[in-house]
């Protein structure tokens, strides 16, 4: 590509898809990574909560990677994928088993079938937030366990932070009771930015080579608020009006024009 040629890159140093080599873990990520791994590791139930675009989905594939590597089954599902039927019959039906009359009875047979498994479960349940009521109880089931015994599924709901503010309502009070752990994924720093900046340059093969001045990197954390979604597409666009102008570093100036460009003041 041209424009990758233009800045002596071997790759999009901001594609969508984000490989291990070109991850920045800064402290916040460690940190919620490691809050998160605790408490499942300990049976908990856990919550992830984060602003739209600041690595939640990543930091779960972090995670599920992690165990599935150490021995446990993960089961990952996103709002979209959970069906009108409910999260217990779906969960019933991947694990070979036939669901019953009523979701209780479901979540019942779906505890004890797994409990006779040896290897640790995992139910991951990315975008939260947008769950209706229905299936925010069909979680709830899952954490009774039969006669009160710890049930087998251990849970890791993700969201934006209206999550919180979900859990939080009377008629979800016996679920938010069972929360171990409640972890935040904040944006980034400036000097956090400055940082996620040279490891992403790095990853697109340009080496240390300055590509972004320092004035373009406060320009992009002030637009971006340090959310590394809204970090990419300005720096995608700010490189975009530097090479259109013949420059090889961008300046605050071209990062700025990227924004007026879409008719952001």
């Amino acid at each position: 590509m041209k424009l990758l040629r233009h800045f002596g890159f071997e790759r999009n140093p901001f594609e969508r898809s984000t490989p291990a080599n070109a991850l920045y873990r800064h402290r916040g990520f460690e940190e919620a990574h490691s809050r998160l791994l605790f408490t499942i590791e300990l049976a908990g139930i856990a919550v992830l909560l984060a602003e739209p675009g600041c690595g939640k989905s990543l930091l779960l594939g972090v995670l599920a990677d992690h165990l599935l590597r150490n021995g446990w089954v993960v089961h990952y599902f996103a709002h979209a994928t959970v069906s009108p039927f409910g999260l217990v019959n779906v969960l019933a039906r991947k694990v070979g088993l036939s669901p019953r009359r009523s979701r209780g009875e479901t979540a019942l047979q779906l505890c004890q079938h797994v409990a006779k498994d040896e290897r640790p479960y995992l139910v991951i349940i990315d975008e939260a937030h947008k769950l209706p009521d229905a299936t925010l109880e069909d979680i709830r089931l899952l954490t009774i366990g039969d006669f009160d015994r710890e049930s087998p599924f251990l849970l890791l709901l993700a969201g934006q932070p209206l999550l919180d503010q979900r859990l939080a309502e009377p008629n979800h009070y016996a679920l938010d009771q069972r929360i171990t752990t409640a972890a935040r994924l904040q944006p980034l720093s400036i000097d956090e930015t400055r940082q996620y900046l040279k490891t992403r340059i790095e990853y697109a093969g340009a080496g240390d080579q300055p590509v972004f001045d320092d004035a373009s990197i406060d320009a992009l954390f002030d637009i971006s608020g340090g959310i590394p979604r809204r970090i990419n597409n300005s720096a995608t666009a700010s490189l975009i009006v530097a090479a259109s102008r013949g420059r090889r570093i961008v300046s605050a100036q071209d990062v700025n024009d990227a924004r007026l460009d879409r008719g952001r003041p």
